[in-house]
C-alpha cells in the first residue's frame, strides 16, 4: 500500500478521495480533479473526473469513488486505487459535462 495515504483512516468521506489517487506513479501524475464525485450522479454513481498526465501527455481520466464497505473504488490495481484514461474519441463527450471555464482550460491543455 502507498505510504502517502492511510487507507485504514478515511476521514469524513468513507472512501479514498480522488485527490489521493496517485497510482501508478511511474506513469500517472494528477494535475487537477475536475469533478470529485462526492455527490451521486443521475444514476446514483459517484464518478470522479480528472485532468492528469499519462507518460507525460495530458489526458482525461475517470474513476468510481469507493464507499464505506469498499473504500478503494474502481478501478484499482494490486489493492491501490487508480484512474482509467478516457479514450480520445470520448474526450469531447466528457468535456461537455464540465463547466464552461473548465471546458476551455481542458481543451487548451489537451490540444498540446
Amino acid at each position: 500500500m502507498s505510504a502517502d495515504v492511510d487507507y485504514h483512516f478515511l476521514s469524513m468521506s468513507d472512501y479514498i478521495t480522488p485527490d489521493k489517487v496517485t497510482s501508478p506513479r511511474q506513469k500517472w501524475a494528477l494535475m487537477r480533479v475536475l469533478e470529485s464525485g462526492d455527490k451521486p450522479d443521475s444514476n446514483g454513481h459517484r464518478v470522479a473526473i480528472a485532468l492528469g498526465r499519462w507518460e507525460n501527455q495530458p489526458v482525461l481520466a475517470m474513476r468510481w469513488n469507493g464507499s464505506k464497505g469498499s473504500p478503494i473504488g474502481t478501478p484499482q490495481s494490486r489493492g491501490l486505487p487508480t484512474w482509467f484514461i478516457i479514450p480520445k474519441r470520448l474526450e469531447e463527450a466528457v468535456i461537455n459535462t464540465l463547466s464552461k471555464d473548465e471546458q476551455k482550460m481542458v481543451r487548451k491543455l489537451l490540444e498540446n
